[in-house]
């Protein structure tokens, strides 16, 4: 937008936070299909142009911080988590990772949607059999 980067995180954003009506993900620990605890939530990544949450970065131990699409999980009141049926816990390790701490590339976008996305078919060998 206007020569600036679309999607950021809110540490670097201006005007943006979170709706006090919502449930605020920051600090969070965040849950995979496993129902083993992958991270925390240390940052909301938004887009400046639609005005709307797109990732949340998430702090693996031991890792590093990986980005969580929105679309892939849920922000959950109580008990106060974030849930992601895509991927396991240990899958994080393996999130694509961004180039900038600051910013995120069309193509770094999909790759981290792809292997998201790909987690809902192959997280789990259960989940690469036939449906009938």
């Amino acid at each position: 937008i206007e020569g600036h980067p679309k999607i950021v995180p809110m540490r670097v954003s201006h005007g943006y936070r979170v709706d006090p009506a919502d449930p605020n993900p920051l600090g969070m620990p965040v849950i995979g299909c496993d129902r083993q605890r992958a991270g925390t939530v240390t940052d909301v990544w938004v887009d400046q142009s639609e005005h709307t949450i797109r990732f949340l970065e998430v702090d693996v131990p031991k890792v590093g911080r990986r980005l969580l699409p929105i679309n892939f999980c849920t922000v959950n009141r109580r008990p106060d988590n974030v849930y992601t049926d895509a991927i396991a816990a240990a899958h994080f390790a393996n999130v694509p990772t961004t180039k900038s701490s600051e910013q995120i590339t069309l193509l770094e976008e999909e790759k981290v949607m792809a292997y998201f996305g790909a987690g809902t078919l192959y997280a789990h060998p259960s989940r690469s059999e036939p449906i009938l």
